[in-house]
């Protein structure tokens, strides 16, 4: 019987998989399958089934998922029964993986034909299966037609089969992580990590661990939250450290004390097993050493802030420097330029200095005139702390803000407290 439709969208391969514990080839012991042909099982029941086998047969574009094992006079009834598509993928369903492994046998079924042949049921999908793929093949006898309804059905024959993948040469590599300098607070907050390639849907603390001067691993000093710290191209990775290590008097400090010591150096090490978008590993391992310098609870202050004003008529920068390292996203999102009409300025904005600078280089010249630096409260240092605040909010209401969205700077200004710090080009 033909199906129609489409396959499931790529998801990448991950390293674990409960199906694989399985055995391969499985014996179902129940009544044989075209016992329902016969005069009757007697009162021990039906004799048992011989072992049914699936596979997967061909390459390429011809591949498909084959079914062995059956008799002849159960195939020569499959074959009669004309059996429609939803009863066909009952009987033998065949399902992408999902990406965390999870059961399979609720997703809608890979598309395609099935066929009886002399010896075997062959299931050919509709699009070429994918290369390196893995999919789940779930053979139900309780569906086999003329099968009559018992109190004791076999369990179903489940298998993973997949093509194997091309060799490929992995690309992407690590291009940097923020802070970009060699030192940070005992209380630092987040660290980002930027990929030169989009990067798998997975949870990125699988592959991150953090080691001590020893090289011993520091035990769980990152904050378990899953998946939903990517940026929206799978190129940036936000880590929060767990500020219940630093804050005295939380279980988690008093049970594992502080993550990070002052005085001491870590390495973040990245495991190149982490999948890209594609499923392959990264190019390299990747490693960034960081000395701990003491915990920094003061305030931001932006009479501290120091801006070097270009000349009118200029494409110069506006460069604009901080005493100490800022948060490098936040850098990005919440720090603007106004011209005195209240029209926003626009160009590149880049940071440099570890940090410690930001800088526009606006698209048209400057116009002489009066303007305005414009930065909201939600800029950050590294550990945290804000305009005339300290780090002592929960850490949750950090994290909702820190996956609201990718909103423009002007959108994310007006909507936030903003200071402001006027300048005249000339």
């Amino acid at each position: 019987m033909a199906r129609s439709g489409k396959l499931r969208a790529s998801a990448p391969a991950v390293r674990h998989h409960p199906l694989r514990d399985q055995a391969r080839h499985v014996a179902i012991t129940a009544c044989g399958l075209g016992w329902v042909l016969a005069t009757g099982c007697g009162s021990d029941g039906p004799p048992p089934l011989p072992p049914v086998e699936i596979q997967l047969a061909g390459s390429g574009d011809s591949a498909g998922v084959e079914l062995l094992g059956l008799s002849p006079a159960e195939l020569g009834a499959l074959g009669d029964a004309r059996l429609s598509d939803d009863v066909w993928s009952q009987l033998l369903r065949v399902t992408v993986v999902p990406p965390d492994k999870a059961d399979a046998s609720d997703l809608p079924p890979v598309l395609g034909s099935y066929t009886v042949e002399d010896d075997r049921v062959r299931f050919t999908p509709m699009f070429p299966f994918d290369p390196g793929r893995e999919y789940a093949v779930r053979f139900d006898v309780a569906h086999l037609p003329g099968r009559e309804p018992a109190p004791k059905q076999p369990a179903p024959v489940v298998d993973v089969v997949s093509l194997p993948r091309p060799p490929v040469e992995p690309t992407t590599i690590v291009e940097r992580v923020y802070p970009s300098g060699d030192q940070i607070p005992e209380n630092q907050l987040r660290l980002y990590l930027h990929f030169s390639a989009p990067m798998s849907d997975v949870d990125g603390l699988e592959y991150l661990s953090l080691r001590d001067n020893r090289g011993q691993p520091v035990e769980d000093p990152f904050l378990p939250l899953g998946l939903e710290f990517w940026d929206p191209d799978h190129r940036r990775y936000t880590v929060f450290f767990d500020p219940g290590r630093i804050k005295q008097g939380l279980g988690t400090n008093e049970r594992l004390g502080q993550a990070l010591d002052a005085g001491q150096t870590y390495t973040l090490v990245v495991d190149p097993a982490w999948p890209d978008a594609e499923g392959n590993p990264l190019q390299a391992p990747f490693e960034k050493p960081f000395k701990i310098g003491a915990a920094d609870t003061t305030p931001l202050d932006s009479d501290t802030w120091r801006l070097r004003v270009p000349s009118a008529g200029s494409t110069e920068r506006l460069v604009v420097s901080f005493p100490e390292p800022l948060d490098h996203a936040l850098m990005l999102r919440t720090i603007g330029v106004e011209f005195q009409d209240g029209e926003a300025v626009l160009g590149r904005v880049e940071t440099g200095s570890w940090e410690t600078r930001w800088t526009l280089t606006p698209n048209t010249p400057w116009q002489a005139g009066r303007y305005a630096l414009i930065a909201g409260t939600t800029l950050e240092d590294l550990a945290g702390n804000r305009m005339n605040e300290a780090f002592e909010i929960d850490l949750l209401e950090r994290v909702d803000e820190a996956t609201a969205g990718e909103a423009s700077e002007v959108e994310e200004l007006a909507a936030a407290d903003i200071v402001r710090i006027e300048f005249e080009v000339q």
